[in-house]
This record gives C-alpha cells, sequence and structure tokens, in this order.
C-alpha cells in the first residue's frame, strides 16, 4: 500500500503495541467513527494515544478514510431512489467531519505534517461503473456525489483546521483531480486495464500489476505506486519546487550580462572621435549551473540581437544607448523553461587623459515562457508562465599606463542588479504548485587588469579579474499548493555565482567606414560558469 512506500510499517492493533517509530492503524473495513469492529477510525486514534503515543512536530501523519462509510450505506440508500441523494449527504458529510475531528486532533497534538487522502472517483471504479448491470448509471451517478459530497465537505473542513492549528502543515492529497487522467491513458502508467478487477473474487488475473483495481474500488500494488509517487509530490512541494530559484537567477544573470556589454566599448584605449554610429550586433550565451541542494543542476543557452546608438561628443565625453533581444532555454534538472527578454540601456562615459569613468543603467522585462515541471508522479508533467522585470546599473573606473606597444589598464567596477519574478500557478493533474512572488536583489564589486596592444586599423584586448558581491538581498523561494490549505513553504537560495573569475578577450578591426568587434566575456565561479560571446558592428551615421 502507498503509506507503506511512504514508510508507515504495519502495527499491531492490540494492548501493548508499540506506539513508536512507523505505525500503522489501518483496518480493512473500517469507517471514520467509534465502531468498535472493526475499530472505526476515531477508535484507531484513541488506541493510540491511549497507549501513550505522541505526535511531534518532525511527525508525517497519513489519514484517509469515507470510503467505507459511502459503501456500507450506499445499498439501502440506492433501494430508495427518492431520498438516496439525501441519505448519501448526510453520510459523506458525517463522514468528512470525522476526518476533520481527526486531523485536528492529531495537529492540535502536535503533529508538525498531516497527509489527508480525499476520495478518488467513485463513479468509474468497477464496483460502481455505470458498466456493472448492479450498479447502472443512476447508481454510479449517486456513487459519483456521495464521493465529490465528501471531498467538498472534507476540503472546506480543512481550511478550518489548519487556521486553527498553524504549528502544523496540513496536506490534501487530490486523488479525485488524477482520477480520470490514470482511467483514460492507463498506458501511460505502465496499466493495460482500469476499468476490471484483478481479483474476481475467484480468480486472480495473471498479471496484477497491469491492473489498477484490485478488487471493485481497492488499487493493486501498482496503483498504490503511483498514489506513493502522487503523494511525494504533494510532501515535498517545498523541495520540488525550489528548482524555480533559476527562474530569477537567470534573469538577474542576464542583467549584468548586459550591464558588461553595455560598458565595454567606453573602457577601451582607443581616442574618442566626435561623431555618432549606429551599432547593432548578435549575442550568444550559455550558463552552467552546480547542483545545490535540493536544487539540481541547470544548462542555459541563448541568442540575441542588439542595436543602438553611440554619440561622442568630444574627445572627453561619450553617452549612448542600446536596445536588446535576448532569448534562452533552460533546462533545470526536472523544470525547463524559456526565457524571452527586451531590455534597455543607457550609458554614458568620461576620460581626461589616462583616466576614465563609465556608468550604464537599464531595465528589461522577462517573460518566462513554457515552464515545465516533471512532476514525481511520472509522466505527468505541469506547465505554467509567468514574467517580470529586472533593473540594473554599473559604475566603472580605471587608468591606462602605455608600456610600449601594449597598454595596461586596472579597473574597478561596482554592480546593483534587482530581479523580480511574479507569483503564477502550475497547470496539471498532480500537486499544482503555487509559486509567491519573488525578488533577488544583489551588488557585486569587481577588479581588473586590462592589456589591449594591435595597430594598422586592428587591436585586441584580454582581461582578467574577479567580481564578488558584497550585499543581496534574495527573497527565499515561496511554494504552496494551488487549492489547498497546505502551508506556504521557503527555501533560502543566494547568487549561485557568489565569487567568481572573470576572463574576457577580444578583436576590433576597421571595416570600411565602420568596424567590427568580436569579443567574449565569461565569469568562473565555484557553482557556477557563465560564457557570452558578441559580434559588433559600428558604422558612423553620415
Amino acid at each position: 500500500m502507498f503509506t507503506e512506500l511512504l514508510g508507515f510499517n504495519a502495527g499491531r492493533y492490540a494492548a501493548g503495541a508499540p506506539v513508536t517509530g512507523s505505525i500503522n492503524y489501518a483496518f480493512g473495513g473500517a469507517r471514520t467513527d467509534n465502531a468498535a469492529f472493526p475499530p472505526g477510525m476515531r477508535n484507531q486514534l484513541l488506541a493510540y494515544t491511549g497507549g501513550g503515543g505522541t505526535f511531534g512536530a518532525n511527525d508525517l501523519v497519513s489519514v484517509l478514510g469515507g470510503a467505507n462509510n459511502i459503501f456500507q450505506a450506499f445499498p439501502g440508500a440506492a433501494a430508495s431512489p427518492t431520498t438516496a441523494q439525501a441519505t448519501m449527504q448526510a453520510v459523506a458529510t458525517s463522514a468528512a467531519a470525522d476526518i476533520n475531528f481527526i486531523v485536528n486532533s492529531v495537529a492540535g497534538a502536535g503533529a508538525g505534517t498531516v497527509l489527508v487522502t480525499n476520495l478518488p472517483r467513485l463513479g468509474i471504479t468497477p464496483q460502481f461503473s455505470a458498466s456493472n448491470p448492479l450498479v447502472g448509471a443512476s447508481g454510479s451517478a449517486l456513487a459519483d456525489f456521495s464521493g465529490t459530497t465528501f471531498n467538498s465537505a472534507l476540503l472546506t473542513g480543512l481550511y478550518g483546521v489548519a487556521a486553527a492549528n498553524p504549528n502544523s502543515n496540513i496536506i490534501l492529497m487530490d486523488l479525485y483531480k488524477i482520477s480520470d487522467p490514470l482511467a483514460g491513458n492507463p498506458g501511460l502508467f505502465g496499466l493495460t486495464n482500469v476499468t476490471a478487477p484483478c481479483f474476481n473474487g475467484v480468480t486472480v488475473c495473471a498479471n496484477p500489476d497491469s491492473y489498477l483495481y484490485w478488487d471493485g474500488v481497492h488499487p493493486t500494488a501498482a496503483g498504490h505506486r503511483l498514489i506513493a509517487a502522487l503523494a511525494n509530490d504533494y510532501l515535498y512541494y517545498g523541495d520540488l519546487g525550489a528548482q524555480s530559484t533559476v527562474q530569477a537567477e537567470t534573469g538577474f544573470r542576464q542583467r549584468e550580462d548586459l550591464l558588461d556589454l553595455a560598458t565595454e566599448g567606453l573602457s577601451a584605449r582607443g581616442t574618442w572621435e566626435p561623431g555618432t554610429h549606429l551599432t547593432f550586433g548578435a549575442l550568444y550565451d550559455s550558463v552552467e549551473t552546480d547542483a545545490r541542494g535540493v536544487v539540481a543542476a541547470s544548462d542555459a543557452t541563448g541568442w540575441g540581437g542588439r542595436v543602438g546608438l553611440d554619440h561622442v561628443m568630444s574627445d572627453t565625453a561619450r553617452f549612448g544607448l542600446a536596445g536588446t533581444f535576448r532569448t534562452a532555454e533552460v533546462d533545470a534538472g526536472p523544470m525547463a523553461f524559456d526565457v524571452e527578454t527586451y531590455a534597455f540601456d543607457i550609458y554614458a562615459g568620461w576620460r581626461s587623459g589616462a583616466m576614465f569613468v563609465n556608468a550604464t543603467m537599464g531595465g528589461s522585462i522577462d517573460k518566462y515562457d513554457d515552464i515545465t515541471r516533471a512532476t514525481a508522479l511520472a509522466p505527468i508533467v505541469h506547465s505554467g508562465e509567468t514574467d517580470g522585470g529586472s533593473l540594473g546599473a554599473r559604475l566603472q573606473a580605471g587608468t591606462w599606463f602605455d608600456m610600449g606597444g601594449i597598454a595596461l589598464s586596472p579597473r574597478v567596477a561596482v554592480n546593483f542588479v534587482s530581479t523580480d519574478v511574479n507569483g503564477y500557478v502550475e497547470q496539471g493533474v498532480a500537486a499544482q504548485y503555487e509559486y509567491q512572488d519573488r525578488t533577488v536583489e544583489g551588488a557585486s564589486g569587481e577588479i581588473s587588469l586590462r592589456a589591449e596592444g594591435g595597430g594598422d586599423g586592428m587591436n585586441f584586448w584580454v582581461e582578467g579579474g574577479y567580481r564578488d558581491t558584497f550585499g543581496d538581498n534574495w527573497d527565499a523561494v515561496r511554494v504552496g499548493i494551488a487549492g489547498n490549505p497546505a502551508q506556504v513553504l521557503s527555501r533560502e537560495f543566494d547568487d549561485p555565482f557568489g565569487g567568481s573569475m572573470i576572463a574576457s578577450a577580444g578583436i576590433e578591426a576597421d571595416v570600411g567606414p565602420g568596424s567590427i568587434s568580436l569579443g567574449y566575456r565569461g565569469r568562473f565561479g565555484d557553482a557556477a560558469d557563465n560564457h557570452v560571446g558578441a559580434v559588433t558592428f559600428r558604422l558612423p551615421l553620415q
């Protein structure tokens, strides 16, 4: 059973039975009430606490019941069609009230996590299917009504229980939502028969793992493995949803790249000749990020185009602006997404003799499209989309020393970037993660040394240095489950680059009335490496 796959070992319901470790008090046929035998779920709880059992902050408690109340009341209700719905509504709401009472008791006693499971769609089980001649279409509809009535009352009550017990995380696992996808696409889950029972009361089918149902209503071991996988998607949403940190990190890193690119031309050694130039170019970038705790390794590749206007006022003053479009594909473990960035930057530079100072600032609109997350219930994949924006500024200063054919320039720079990613809700039939708004901000400083040389219409440069963060404010990744009493959980992450070596190299050549440059810039951190290549054309405007 799925609870055993989650670690609950079969316990003994008897006086003196152990009340520590992983314990299972479930009984086949048990209702939610105080029935003596099979012991109702309220009595199961009393047996545990009466034997000295306690609940702690690190405990996981699984609570699932209510179906037997419906099964046992169903024949009598179905025999009186005029009152059948009223009868089953009373049974279902009473059963839901029992479950909510149990959950409230467990949470109030200190259980850290309570996994509450609702009922699957009863009307498509072999026992209550419309194709079952003993039930028919009306009976199948009554079974569905009973289950949905229970599920609705259960969810409503759980919100109140969760509000009254803020120290317990009460998670509802929605079996109902996955019922039709399982029945409609059994082959995706390794099943071939989702309509008939494997055990017909006399014989067992040849391949039980290909069946969803063992009997008329209970899953096979294969079915329980699917439920256990679904349970993991619900239980570990804080860790699994933390993978979304890569979204903000991508927007943050791209804003840093564009700030670096905007100041590149302002820090070169060449003379500034008054005039206005049109610049346009192409970018290519790739990023590899190592795994960090619950966050898997990621890879991103992208390209972009850039158009700008550069105006040199004099040999000491220069300013310009540029617009950039970038797109990237990111694979981050179970999550993947595309990013489209529309950016605008302005920059200005000043120099006097060998000294120079330049600054740039800009912003971007970031669209995160085609977001997918492979859920714990393979092959179910959830989807989503969101957007956000980034702002940033960079200030750089340095000086030049002529060394006889080669010029050296020590320089320093500071950067500030702020990236916002708007919250969104996944779409899918497993646990629908609800990601909260997130802002990440970081200030970094760098020192570097650039060497430049060349002549006859061509020059080259190489640069090396070190960049590190001296101030940041990275919001935690906060994830909840949509339409669920589960708490919003937080996971903390910082800039994955941290301290990193920086290196760049390039070449520029005069071509006709303008020039062309080809450059590379890389960052090499403890947890991530970033590579950006650019080709830029610069043409004078007559």
